[in-house]
């Protein structure tokens, strides 16, 4: 078979450009792509010998990390429900280096994939104005608790779905000739403008402090994007003074929710949604809210007697109601810890802790390289530069300071990881000597 020429090439090739539509459709979607995806990727790396797809420092590193996730499972196994996203974790890391191996093999990277993800950002930002200004959007979903949500219905996570989304659109962009193209410079920088806009109106906090990191990491990395990013914050300030201007039928007030609300919380003074019997605690700092700690204190509750190996993937969620765990007025319990690295603490305990925190200096150490290659580079490098972008994603979404979803959450997990392919295909662009 010629692979060069093959359907499957394209269909898998096409597969991961419109990756993030299989998302939005719903995880049934994108999981079946997946595991199409993995199948038929490590056919033809095995079939083909092609030992730098898997023997390499990132490929042992996540090997590491998810034998320590499996052990972790096994060793707390509380039922199968709970221990199968363990046991089959390894497909999520995988899924990086297939993105690797299809983007070598279809090189996907025209103005046909720029206009596809024009057309996808302008449907999202018109239903979710229509949503905003309206109470409903084009298929009739309503505002759900005061926040949008687009096409995702009762899920509010619109705002996080954009925020992973649009790097990729960058790095689509940047590799395709329609980036020096002045017209579509400025099309894109009005849809990147309204699209934080979007996520500002979405209420989700953690997206819209993210979002500027993005933006900051990747102003600090990459000379030649900083004017960019400049008029792009510029147009978000004017396009939110004169959208927010207009009444909504719900009266949805995003600045008071990011701000006021949430400065109400770490001090303790939103009595809004404090029972009774917890307004003594007003005027102490929290971190993020009276709940979030709650999670964390009992976070480490159960850390305490799962130190090294911690307690299964979903252990937090079995064992929080545990009456040897519990705060007062069982505070706390619920499905996951709602921050990444306590998660992964409580999960893998010690051993996978120290795992997540070496990536995370690994990044910033990457941000830093970056930046000096960046510097050193006379014209631009649209390699170098769409690596810039995918490190700043995975900085994002590895930020150890902010409330997040479970992470290893099927849909979370596939969109977190989904940057790192894109990183690991330009790095063994740049430097090719760091996969031998």
């Amino acid at each position: 078979m010629n692979f060069e020429n093959n359907f499957f090439k394209n269909f898998f090739g096409i597969g991961l450009v419109i990756f993030p539509l299989f998302l939005l459709i719903g995880p049934l979607i994108a999981e079946l792509f997946l595991t199409f995806f993995l199948i038929f990727s490590f056919f033809y790396i095995i079939k083909d010998k092609q030992e730098r797809f898997y023997y390499n420092k990132a490929f042992l590193f996540f090997l590491i990390f998810y034998f320590s996730t499996l052990i972790s499972t096994l060793i707390n196994f509380y039922d199968l429900r709970s221990s199968i996203s363990g046991i089959f974790y390894f497909r999520i890391p995988l899924f990086a280096f297939s993105i690797w191996f299809i983007l070598e093999k279809s090189n996907f990277f025209d103005k046909r994939i720029v206009l596809f993800y024009t057309s996808f950002f302008i449907i999202i930002i018109f239903d979710s104005l229509l949503q905003f200004y309206t109470g409903r959007n084009l298929l009739g979903f309503e505002i759900t608790s005061r926040r949008i949500s687009s096409f995702f219905n009762d899920e509010l996570i619109l705002g996080g779905f954009l925020l992973r989304t649009l790097p990729i659109f960058l790095i689509y962009f940047v590799m395709s000739e329609m980036f020096y193209d002045k017209k579509m410079n400025i099309l894109l920088l009005i849809l990147i403008a309204f699209t934080s806009f979007i996520i500002f109106l979405s209420g989700e906090r953690s997206s819209f402090f993210l979002l500027f990191l993005f933006f900051f990491t990747l102003f600090f990395i990459s000379k030649d994007l900083r004017k960019f990013i400049s008029y792009v914050m510029i147009s978000f300030i004017i396009i939110s003074t004169l959208l927010l201007n207009f009444e909504n039928p719900n009266n949805i007030d995003p600045t008071n929710r990011m701000f006021k609300k949430t400065y109400n919380q770490v001090v303790g003074r939103d009595a809004e949604y404090l029972q009774l019997d917890k307004k003594k605690v007003i005027d102490k700092f929290y971190l993020f809210s009276h709940d979030h700690q709650s999670h964390y204190k009992l976070s480490f509750n159960i850390f305490k007697d799962h130190i090294l190996l911690g307690s299964g993937v979903k252990g937090f969620r079995n064992l929080c109601a545990n009456k040897i765990y519990t705060l007062n007025n069982e505070d706390g319990c619920t499905s996951h810890p709602h921050n990444t690295y306590i998660q992964i603490l409580v999960s893998n305990g010690l051993i996978g802790f120290f795992l997540i925190v070496l990536v995370f200096f690994y990044v910033l150490r990457e941000i830093f390289i970056s930046r000096i290659r960046l510097r050193k580079n006379e014209d631009f490098n649209k390699l170098d530069v769409s690596k810039a972008i995918a490190i700043s994603a995975i900085f994002v979404n590895i930020w150890p300071f902010v409330p997040n979803g479970s992470f290893f959450n099927n849909w979370l997990s596939m969109i977190y990881f989904y940057p790192v392919g894109f990183y690991l295909y330009f790095k063994y662009k740049t430097e090719k000597n760091f996969f031998k």
